[in-house]
C-alpha cells in the first residue's frame, strides 16, 4: 500500500534537523537586528520580508517537530517545535490539537480548517456584510491571504485557549499563551525602544520589525495551506462520512511543484500529499517521498506546476463549493468546474513499483 512505501522516508536525521533549524533561526534574528541597525531604509525593508519569510520556514520546522519528525528526539522536537511557533505567536498547544486532532483525521471533512467552502445555501443565509468578507477572501489579491488568516485562524484557533478546546489541554495551552505574552512583551519593548540604541525611530521598528514580518508570514502560510487542498479536482466533503468512503489522504492534497531548489527552501512544504499519505516523513525527505508517491499514482495524481496562471484560475474556479456534486460554483450558484475526478482506492496501487 501507498502507507507502506511512504513508511520508508520516515527516517528522522537529528544532524540535519538541528542544522535546518540553526540555519533558520540565525537568519530570522539577523534580519531582525538588521531591521534595526542597518542605516539605509531599502534594507530595512528587505530585512524585514526575509524575516517574514524565514518564520514561515520556522512554522515549517515547528510542523516537523510537533510530528515528532525533525529529529530523533521526542524532547528536542518539543524545544524546537515551541522556538520556532514563538516567532510566529503560535500557540503550540493548540496548534497541536487542531492539527493532529482534526486536520489530518478529518481532511476537507466537516470540522472548521481553513479555507473550507461554503454551500451556495450557507452562503445565501449569510448577511450582506458577511458575504462581502466571504469574497474580499475568496479574491485573487495577495492581501486576502494575510487578513484571512489572522481574522480567521490565528486569532480564533492558534492563539489563546477557547471553549473549542478540551479540558484536558487548557492548562498545557495557558501556560504556551503565557509563554508568547511574554515573547511579545519582550520584543516589543526592544522594538519601541529602537531610537535609544539605535538611528531608527520606534515606528520604523515597529512596523517593519513585527507588523511587516508578521503579515508576511501569514499571507506565505494562508495562500501555502489555500493552495494544498485547494483546486478543482479536491473533493470537499459534507459529513465524516461521505469523507472516509470518498477518497485517500493522496487524493485531497495538491503537489504544487516547485524547482527542486526553490522546493528545498521552502523546506517541500508543497510536497504535501506524500506528507498527508504519511505525517511522519521529515521535510527534508518529502522531495524523493512525493516523487515516489507520483510515481505510484500515475495519472491519479494531482500535481500542478507553480505558475501565476494557475494561482488566478484556481481562485477564479474555487468560490463556493457544491457538496452533493462535489463540483465548485461561482457566487451565483453557477458550476465551475466539473464534479471531482471517480477517486481510486489506495489499494489499487498496492502492486506498483
Amino acid at each position: 500500500m501507498l502507507v507502506t512505501e511512504m513508511a520508508k522516508f520516515a527516517k528522522p536525521d537529528t544532524r540535519r534537523g538541528i542544522v535546518l533549524f540553526s540555519v533558520d533561526y540565525l537568519l530570522f534574528w539577523s534580519a531582525m537586528a538588521a531591521v534595526v541597525f542597518v542605516p539605509w531604509m531599502a534594507l530595512k525593508i528587505v530585512a524585514s520580508a526575509v524575516a517574514g519569510i524565514k518564520m514561515a520556514n520556522l512554522a515549517t520546522l515547528a510542523h516537523d517537530g510537533a510530528h515528532n519528525s525533525l529529529t530523533s528526539s521526542r524532547r528536542l522536537n518539543w524545544l524546537i517545535s515551541v522556538l520556532s511557533f514563538t516567532p510566529c505567536l503560535f500557540n503550540y498547544r493548540l496548534w497541536v490539537y487542531d492539527h493532529h486532532s482534526l486536520h489530518h483525521p478529518h481532511t476537507n471533512g466537516e470540522h472548521v480548517d481553513s479555507y473550507r467552502p461554503l454551500s451556495k445555501q450557507a452562503y445565501d443565509a449569510l448577511p450582506w456584510s458577511a458575504r462581502l468578507w466571504v469574497r474580499f477572501c475568496r479574491s485573487p489579491n495577495i492581501a486576502a491571504f494575510g487578513v484571512y488568516y489572522i481574522c480567521q485562524r490565528w486569532w480564533k484557533v492558534k492563539l489563546m485557549p477557547r471553549a473549542f478546546l478540551p479540558a484536558a489541554h487548557r492548562a498545557s495551552a495557558w501556560k504556551h499563551f503565557t509563554w508568547l505574552l511574554i515573547y511579545f512583551a519582550v520584543l516589543m519593548t526592544a522594538l519601541l525602544m529602537a531610537p535609544h540604541y539605535s538611528a531608527t525611530s520606534a515606528t520604523v521598528a515597529v512596523l517593519l520589525g513585527f507588523i511587516g514580518p508578521f503579515f508576511i508570514f501569514q499571507t506565505v502560510l494562508a495562500a501555502s495551506l489555500y493552495f494544498n487542498h485547494t483546486h478543482p479536482d479536491i473533493p470537499w466533503f459534507k459529513t465524516e462520512a461521505d469523507r472516509r468512503a470518498g477518497s485517500g489522504q493522496e487524493h485531497i492534497t495538491v503537489h504544487l511543484r516547485l524547482p527542486k531548489m526553490a522546493a528545498a527552501l521552502a523546506h517541500n512544504f508543497f510536497e504535501h500529499p506524500a506528507h498527508h499519505v504519511y505525517p511522519a516523513i521529515p521535510c527534508y525527505a518529502l522531495w524523493d517521498a512525493q516523487e515516489k508517491l507520483n510515481r505510484l499514482m500515475g495519472e491519479q495524481a494531482i500535481v500542478e506546476d507553480f505558475s501565476l496562471g494557475f494561482l488566478v484560475r484556481t481562485m477564479r474556479i474555487c468560490k463556493l463549493y457544491d457538496y452533493d456534486r462535489r463540483c465548485w460554483l461561482d457566487f451565483n450558484g453557477r458550476p465551475t468546474s466539473a464534479s471531482a475526478r471517480t477517486i481510486v482506492t489506495p489499494n489499487a496501487f498496492a502492486t506498483q513499483s
